[in-house]
């Protein structure tokens, strides 16, 4: 799987190349970090038949499924797997109006789960639900008290905890 997230790699994968990747036999699909939901389509046209493609963001997985997506690799899902899947699912079945109604909800949980660098406020969540010791090793350090406070606010009114 090829994995296309400009903002931390500051190289963004250009079409060609991705197509030239797509035929190699042990290339599968994309993780497509880049926010452009254009992309889906034109990587559709230029790779190969079969060729999955994955939102590497969970805030625009629902329009990158519009388009044809083929799925979400998903922070959010570490918190709530199961309403994460049932999203997914009701894409897969096209069925995008309940669909939309999930992502939504989850919309506060996906923004918050990135106010600070990833894992560590996923990490503090799964604490907070008794998961997890809300522990880091370097260089990850913890979150700030106004990111626990928000996080704690978004996981109360999703009943998380």
């Amino acid at each position: 799987m090829i994995y296309n997230i400009p903002p931390r790699s500051v190289v963004d994968m250009s079409l060609e190349v991705m197509a030239e990747l797509s035929e190699l036999e042990n290339i599968i699909g994309v993780k497509d970090a880049t926010s452009d939901l254009s992309r889906v389509e034109k990587q559709k046209e230029k790779c190969r038949n079969g060729f999955l493609q994955f939102s590497g963001e969970d805030i625009t997985a629902y329009e990158f499924m519009l388009n044809g997506g083929n799925g979400c690799i998903s922070v959010t899902a570490n918190v709530l797997p199961k309403l994460c899947s049932e999203f997914q699912n009701l894409c897969l079945e096209g069925n995008f109006d309940e669909a939309l109604k999930i992502h939504k909800k989850l919309e506060p949980i996906h923004n918050a789960l990135f106010i600070e660098t990833s894992p560590a406020p996923v990490k503090y969540v799964l604490s907070r639900m008794g998961l997890i010791e809300d522990e880091l090793r370097l260089p990850l350090v913890n979150i700030r008290q106004e990111t626990k406070d928000m996080l704690d606010k978004v996981i109360s009114d999703l009943d998380m905890i």
